[in-house]
Order: structure tokens, then C-alpha cells, then sequence
């Protein structure tokens, strides 16, 4: 078996995109910055996230059934730190970022370049220290066409291995 600095490195080569998965919470939104998000499937349309075990998003997230996915800009380092503790969350702003609810609940925040809205259809990972969930878009937008997402291999951070 691999050491694991080694293991680690490898895994830090895998190809991650930032964004920032929001939901709404008992007592108010949930949001935070994640890495290991995917497209899952053509038709239907789906899409994967790992979340943390025993954060706010998740267990939103594993309460809810619902939950935005944002695409982080590549000019929007910004936004990606943001949500990486959120501490401030009020009725128009998370982490000084505006939003509105969807028609369902869900946090969208104005800023992303471009969001999806997802019902969780699926959730694995019972072993793992983050939970999978499988989500089917029922609503998406671009709000700033033309912009590239900000890779995480393009950021002085590191998740992940």
C-alpha cells in the first residue's frame, strides 16, 4: 500500500471545480464552499456533491432534500473564501453575498456565475467522512455568460487526498 504523503499527492491531481452548496436551515440558510462536485448523469439531469459529515450544510442538506449548487467565476477567489466559515447569515445577505429564495426555499446567491437548483435523489457514503448526494436539477441559470469557473488547481488551496 502507497504511504500516505504519496496517496495524498495523488488524489490532490484529480481535477476539481470550486462552488459554494447552499440550503435552507431550520433557523436560517445554509452555504459553503465545496470541491468535489460532478455531473452525474444527461437525461435526467444530475449532479453530485460530497459534503462534510456533521456540518450545517449537510445536515441540511440531509433534512431539506434540496440544495443550490453555485459556480465560482474564475475572477471570484473571493467568493469561494467567503463560504468557507460562514459566520454572518441574515434575511438578504450570507456572508456579505446577497440572495433570494427560491420557490422552494433555496438559497440563490446573486453573484455565481451560475446556479442549480437540485432535489437529492440519492444520498451514499456511509463510511466516509463525507456524504454523497445525487441531486436532479429542477432549476438552473447562467447569470454571467461568457465566464470560465475558477478551478481549485488555479487557488493557493488545497482539499482533498
Amino acid at each position: 500500500m502507497a504511504d500516505a504523503d504519496t496517496l495524498k499527492a495523488i488524489m490532490r491531481m484529480f481535477h476539481y471545480g470550486l462552488f459554494v452548496a447552499t440550503c435552507r436551515g431550520v433557523d436560517g440558510p445554509r452555504a459553503a464552499t465545496v470541491s468535489w462536485a460532478t455531473q452525474t448523469s444527461f437525461e435526467p439531469k444530475q449532479v453530485a456533491v460530497a459534503l462534510r459529515k456533521g456540518t450545517t450544510i449537510c445536515d441540511a442538506v440531509q433534512v431539506e432534500r434540496r440544495f443550490g449548487l453555485h459556480i465560482v467565476g474564475e475572477q471570484q477567489p473571493e467568493l469561494a473564501r467567503a463560504f468557507f466559515r460562514v459566520s454572518q447569515i441574515g434575511p438578504e445577505e450570507i456572508a456579505g453575498y446577497q440572495y433570494r429564495l427560491s420557490a422552494s426555499g433555496v438559497p440563490i446567491l446573486h453573484t455565481a456565475v451560475a446556479w442549480l437548483e437540485c432535489e437529492v435523489v440519492e444520498q451514499c457514503g456511509q463510511t466516509g467522512d463525507h456524504a454523497l448526494f445525487i441531486g436532479t436539477v429542477v432549476d438552473a441559470d447562467i447569470q454571467t455568460p461568457g465566464i470560465h469557473s475558477l478551478a481549485l488547481r488555479d487557488t493557493v488551496w488545497h482539499y482533498g487526498g
